[in-house]
């Protein structure tokens, strides 16, 4: 022990000792305790985001499931994927998320959006399979830092 301490009379060391506990208790209260506690609540909420999310992203799947079907010559749509994609994206509000388009063969493109609106991409996929026959084939949502967007992997094949 420092020699000031064993100079503190009985009763100051028993008040130094205990100011001491206090204060590393106070500090792990909020410097561990309190961050840790709202992550948690934190990735919770996220999770039942995410939940609802994917309730979300199946009802819609089920609404457009035979939809193709309906529409004479959606399938047969001679434009090229890239151009169709490129055409449509925009009139759902997409422009300026749209960060990448990969084709991967005549009837395959891979899309990646960064800070999209989740309801306009989704708006946006449902019609690309209702008037032109064209699916997702995968599809990778994460989300961002803005509330209802999202950064958006999906690979769209014409069926």
């Amino acid at each position: 022990m420092p020699a000031w301490f064993t100079d503190l009379g009985q009763r100051e060391q028993v008040i130094l000792l205990g100011g001491v506990a206090a204060a590393v208790l106070i500090i792990a209260w909020a410097f561990v305790w309190t961050p840790l506690h709202d992550g948690a609540f934190e990735l919770d909420e996220s999770v039942a985001e995410k939940h609802r999310l994917l309730a979300n992203l199946r009802r819609v799947e089920g609404l457009g499931g035979s939809a193709v079907s309906t529409i004479p010559g959606a399938a047969a749509s001679t434009q090229s994927l890239v151009l169709l994609v490129d055409q449509t994206h925009r009139n759902h509000g997409l422009a300026d998320t749209l960060f990448r388009n990969q084709p991967e063969g005549n009837d395959v493109i891979r899309v990646t959006f960064q800070g999209a609106s989740f309801d306009a991409l989704i708006s946006w996929l449902s019609a690309l399979q209702r008037a032109y026959g064209v699916e997702v084939e995968s599809a990778s949502f994460d989300g961002t830092p803005q509330p209802v967007t999202v950064s958006a992997t999906l690979v769209l094949r014409r069926t």
